[in-house]
């Protein structure tokens, strides 16, 4: 029974969270993590531990350090591409002149440019870890409420998005439409990381607040739904209601390990109304699963006038757009969406409300009683005509005040936007790649028999967790595959499924080697700079004709003997210059020295 009641009241405070926690480092960490967890454990005699150690450090600096260049160098394409797409479909690239008709871009060919970068976006955020929102996990964040306690909602049909660039986009990619949410025609939300968000206090607003919901909003909403049909008064206060697109499944479903992270709401930890009433003098401590990187990939309907001017957008829709975000708890995710309308409370609704009933009824006590006209009820009147006013004012003030306080919120989680985001994601793409290749075959080296993809993962994972504490989903397929791709790994044959690396001295040539050919402008890969260039022009110039060789070496002696008597003839006049000048200056220096005399 005691098992049972643990049980449930886990399930009770945590709800199932892709696991995409993603460990925030850079390379230089990264290779220190590899050094004292996998080079400090190679097999060295006491004697010649220090020495050999500082060797294979520098060995696998300089291993690192062609992996960070090899890998930064292919990227720059993909980069360049990127940079092209995102410059075209946000409309900052410069208009051309009305005579240069060939260089102008067609609304179709904007479209397809739209989309193609869209798709080469998509593929850089699976490369640096990041997941698409599902329509499950929408779900879960539309149940609750955390930090972000203000009644809204999304409009998503006035709210400026444009609907035809991700609609043509999933049309292109149908399985990627599987498991999201209804929105995603409108806006893609990206998300890398979790953890859990905790904040302790009294709560006493928030208390007074859940307890009207309960005694009054929730009994008043039931007896309207029945009555007109109404949807005041229903538990959630979250936007549109979100379902799976197309019925289907989770996107990820067994592609990713689900999490079950601890969520501590107002309501969770509250449920009645006597559970308020007892702890409304209590401090709560609240927690909720929160993603730690979030961005938005949206663009808008219509170009805004102000920006006409500066915007080239052939197809006549709005810029493209990219913002992201830190540290969103899933409960307030919807605050970060463009197009939010923040609504007044329920208790700024019955305040007013209850002033708005009794003016109302004493209007109508006065025209039943027949004082409709007297001077009495035109003070009443005009009363009244204050009182509701007052009280509508006093609703929309309270709607401003809440807007501002979103404001305020949505701009300290706001990080960056544009192309800002664009290049902070193209470099987490690269570090994401080399700080793969990196763990894997570190992890790999020491095991001179071979390892297994489950072996090792397993001990990425538990050297991950032994570094930080966080439990990671390492992506140990794609480490492997990039490894054997640049000859650093190979399948061991037979039927066991191993892999092995090669030696740090083998491996650092290869790289060295493919890092020399990256341009070929040198005759051998030893060497670079001028002199390799001056002996590639000597190489060339030997496989011409020798006679013609001879001639233009004559030639050029025969132009740097001319240049040089040049040179001497100058030297010349210059020097009889002087000597004049010197002449006169000892000629004037004489009469002076006889004047004195």
């Amino acid at each position: 029974r005691t098992q049972n009641m643990a049980s449930k009241a886990t399930t009770q405070f945590t709800v199932d969270v892709e696991d995409t926690r993603h460990v925030s480092m850079n390379i230089d960490s990264c290779k220190r993590m590899c050094e004292d967890a996998f080079l400090s454990s190679s097999s060295l005699t006491s004697s010649s531990s220090s020495s050999v150690s500082g060797a294979e450090k520098k060995k696998f600096s300089d291993f690192v350090s062609l992996i960070r260049g090899i890998v930064h160098y292919e990227h720059q394409t993909k980069r360049d591409a990127l940079r092209e797409g995102f410059d075209a479909s946000s409309g900052v690239l410069p208009k051309r002149r009305k005579d240069a008709k060939s260089d102008a871009r067609s609304p179709t060919e904007h479209e397809r440019v739209s989309v193609q970068f869209v798709t080469q976006f998509c593929q850089m955020m699976a490369t640096a870890e990041y997941t698409l929102l599902s329509a499950s996990e929408w779900d879960v964040a539309m149940e609750e409420d955390f930090m972000f306690r203000l009644p809204m909602t999304i409009d998503w049909e006035k709210g400026g998005y444009d609907v035809s660039l991700l609609k043509a986009f999933l049309k292109k990619n149908p399985e990627l439409k599987v498991g999201l949410p209804t929105f995603s025609e409108r806006v893609l939300l990206f998300k890398r990381g979790v953890t859990t968000s905790t904040h302790a206090d009294l709560f006493i607003a928030e208390k007074i607040d859940l307890l009207l919901e309960y005694a009054l909003k929730r009994p008043v909403g039931k007896v309207l739904r029945k009555a007109f049909g109404l949807g005041f008064g229903s538990s959630s206060s979250k936007g549109e209601e979100s379902a799976f697109a197309a019925g289907g499944p989770g996107r990820s479903g067994g592609k990713r390990k689900v999490s079950k992270i601890e969520r501590k709401t107002l309501r969770r930890l509250m449920p009645t109304i006597a559970s308020v009433l007892k702890n409304v003098h209590k401090k709560l401590e609240l927690s909720e699963p929160t993603f730690k990187e979030v961005i938005l990939l949206y663009r808008e309907d219509k170009i805004d006038a102000a920006e006409a001017q500066f915007l080239n957008v052939p197809s006549g829709a709005g810029p493209l757009r990219l913002k992201s975000f830190q540290n969103v708890p899933m409960a307030d995710l919807e605050m970060v969406f463009p197009g939010v309308k923040i609504c007044a409370k329920f208790i700024d609704y019955l305040t007013n409300g209850i002033t708005m009933v009794l003016v109302l009824f004493s209007l109508i006590w006065a025209f039943i009683t027949g004082e409709a006209l007297s001077e009495r009820a035109m003070q009443l009147l005009t009363v009244a005509g204050g009182k509701l006013s007052a009280s509508w004012a006093n609703i929309q003030k309270s709607k401003a005040n809440y807007a501002a306080q979103m404001s305020k919120e949505v701009m300290k989680k706001m990080d960056s936007s544009g192309f800002a985001v664009l290049a902070s994601v193209s470099t987490d793409m690269e570090e994401q790649e080399t700080k793969e290749m990196i763990l894997a075959y570190a992890a790999m080296r020491g095991n001179k028999s071979g390892m297994t993809i489950e072996e090792l993962d397993d001990r990425l994972e538990q050297a991950l967790m032994d570094a930080f504490g966080i439990a990671v989903d390492f992506d140990v397929h794609g480490s492997v595959k990039k490894l054997v791709e640049e000859g650093l790994a190979s399948k061991i044959p037979g039927d066991s499924g191993m892999y092995q690396v090669v030696p740090i001295e083998k491996a650092l040539k290869k790289l060295d080697k493919k890092w020399d050919a990256l341009f070929e402008y040198s005759s051998s890969s030893k060497g670079g700079g001028a002199g390799s260039s001056e002996k590639s022009v000597l190489d060339a110039n030997a496989e011409e004709d020798p006679s013609k060789m001879e001639r233009d070496l004559l030639l050029q002696l025969a132009s740097a003997d001319t240049e040089r008597g040049k040179e001497a003839l100058k030297l010349t006049k210059k020097m009889d210059e002087l000597n004049e000048k010197i002449a006169d200056a000892s000629g004037s220096l004489r009469k002076v020295n006889w004047r004195y005399s």
